[in-house]
């Protein structure tokens, strides 16, 4: 392959006429360039310029080779900045995957903010009620979700960014409206509805919370959207155990109610696939994300912000954060985590 140095030059002395004034556009001497002249003929097998007294002629074969140049020169230079777009996350595509509790809230406000700031990268989201390995596992570059092993992810930087916990969501005029809070064994005789699946790992963490209490939840409505559930819980004969942070924005007719302790707790992580992890609009959504859950935690009891670790190093929940104790950490304001944008 021929050395796109020595084209640049040949390039260039074509377009000078002289090896001088070449020298000099380029930033070379007059000898490097008779140099890189000298290498490029013996490497074409082509006499490319003639000596003409004190000056130079450049030969037919000279100017063809300079023209074609000029074409995969411009070809390469695109190519240089299609890399250093990439690098810039400016262009390419990132694939987000994303649970269900944040899909209402968060992402459509970080997929816009995020179009805006890059507006030549492709952004493809994918809702996928899962844990954070199915995903992985679906070609994911990142994932913002729960997950359900503390096994080491190798080709993965995570971090948990939020911790929260439970409420009951009842209609207004329900007989526990008015409650600030309410042990969970006050929910063993209400009918229930919800739209985790009965077998997932998430109606399994709060089914779990209720035989510790007791007793068994009566799920007598199992739909596959939320938006249901809000239309049963509505209607005062059902209520619903959902996580506090979707909670959130509740049409209002309904009312959220903490549970007391002990009660589920869960955590949510957002993993970036290392291979795009200095992108800078990698690095955005993670920033967004921490200021979302900073925000939230100032907003609503029992949420903990779990403030980014110091030098970008992974860090893991504990092998079950549903059971485990309430964080004791503080909550960490987004100014103090740097490059984190307030929302």
């Amino acid at each position: 392959m021929l050395d796109p140095v020595k084209l640049r030059v040949l390039r260039s002395v074509v377009e000078t006429g002289s090896i001088r004034a070449s020298a000099e556009a380029l930033g070379y001497t007059p000898s490097a360039v008779s140099q890189h002249l000298s290498a490029l003929r013996r490497e074409t097998g082509l006499d490319l310029i003639e000596r003409t007294g004190r000056g130079i002629t450049v030969t037919a074969h000279g100017r063809i080779l300079a023209a074609e140049a000029g074409t995969a020169l411009d070809a390469l230079a695109a190519l240089e900045r299609t890399a250093t777009d990439l690098r810039s996350g400016r262009t390419g595509t990132l694939r987000l995957g994303y649970a269900t509790s944040i899909a209402s809230t968060w992402i459509p406000e970080l997929a816009r903010d995020l179009r805006r700031r890059y507006p030549d990268l492709g952004l493809e989201l994918v809702l996928r009620d899962c844990s954070c390995e199915d995903l992985a596992a679906d070609g994911m570059d990142i994932i913002v979700g729960e997950g359900t092993s503390d096994a080491a992810l190798e080709d993965w930087a995570v971090q948990d960014f939020l911790e929260e916990g439970y409420v009951a969501l009842v209609a207004r005029e329900h007989p526990f409206a008015d409650r600030a809070s309410l042990p969970l064994k006050d929910l063993a005789e209400q009918s229930w509805v919800t739209d985790d699946p009965l077998d997932s790992f998430w109606f399994d963490r709060i089914g779990a919370a209720c035989r510790a209490a007791g007793f068994s939840p009566c799920v007598d409505v199992n739909p596959d959207d939320f938006a249901t559930v809000l239309g049963f819980v509505a209607t005062g004969d059902h209520i619903s155990v959902q996580p506090s942070v979707i909670a959130q924005d509740l049409r209002p007719d309904i009312v959220a109610i903490p549970l007391d302790p002990p009660a589920p707790r869960r955590r949510l992580r957002v993993q970036v696939r290392r291979t795009v992890e200095r992108n800078p609009a990698a690095q955005y959504i993670v920033q967004r994300l921490h200021a979302a859950a900073d925000r939230r935690a100032q907003e609503i009891p029992g949420v903990v912000h779990l403030g980014a670790v110091a030098g970008g190093s992974a860090r893991h929940p504990a092998a079950d954060p549903a059971e485990s104790a309430p964080s004791s950490r503080p909550a960490v304001p987004a100014a103090h985590l740097p490059g984190v944008i307030a929302l």
